[in-house]
């Protein structure tokens, strides 16, 4: 597991695709780096979803992450691969979702009035692949698979993904092609703005170098 931010405050940490955030990783960070002591959770990642996890350490960092989450001034930037070709460059994905009843583990669109949530997702079309397209991802809203969902429910569901997508065992994929890249917010504390920016992991990498080399045939 990598640091990939440290202050006296917090870290942030590059997760690898099938490690559930939970008191789990919390352990496994404290074994790895054995200077840190206390670490507290402040949001959560899907447990196939690789990318930047940021953890407090100590409970006021907690709060204020945990209040500026709840408050939407933390913006996090997210890259997929999903299939298909959109319509438009960019675009906005308003449709609110909630739990699906026949599986408590699944979240499907859902109206306010049935119990969804509102969740509300802007992309970005980065690149087109063969019969594919790299996508950036700005949630404004944090729901349970939100990112998955819309996508899905659009018709571009991401590659690998198990739950939303029909063909994932195509793919041959230890995790799905979703990871949250970046990060932006204020320091609470010394007022810098904070800006954590990771690169691709190797899987994600090897299926978007294969899916450029095929389209150029």
């Amino acid at each position: 597991m990598e640091i990939i931010y440290e202050d006296d405050y917090f870290i942030a940490v590059d997760k690898e695709a099938g490690i559930e955030v939970d008191n789990n990783l919390i352990n496994a960070i404290k074994k790895q780096y054995n200077h840190i002591h206390n670490l507290y959770l402040v949001h959560r990642i899907d447990k196939f979803t690789s990318g930047i996890v940021i953890i407090a350490k100590d409970k006021e960092t907690k709060k204020y992450f945990e209040e500026s989450f709840r408050n939407k001034t933390i913006k996090k930037g997210y890259h997929a691969i999903v299939q298909g070709y959109l319509e438009k460059e960019n675009g906005t994905i308003n449709i609110s979702i909630g739990i699906d009843k026949k599986n408590p583990n699944r979240r499907i669109p859902l109206s306010i009035k049935e119990g969804g949530e509102t969740a509300v997702t802007y992309y970005k079309v980065l690149k087109k692949l063969n019969e594919h397209t790299l996508l950036e991802l700005n949630p404004v809203t944090g729901r349970t698979h939100q990112i998955r969902v819309h996508l899905s429910y659009i018709g571009h569901s991401i590659i690998g993904d198990r739950i939303y997508s029909k063909n994932a065992a195509v793919y041959k994929m230890k995790g799905f092609a979703l990871i949250a890249k970046e990060i932006k917010f204020t320091h609470y504390i010394t007022k810098e703005e904070i800006n954590i920016n990771i690169k691709y992991n190797k899987e994600f990498l090897i299926r978007l170098k294969l899916l450029e080399k095929s389209n150029k045939k």
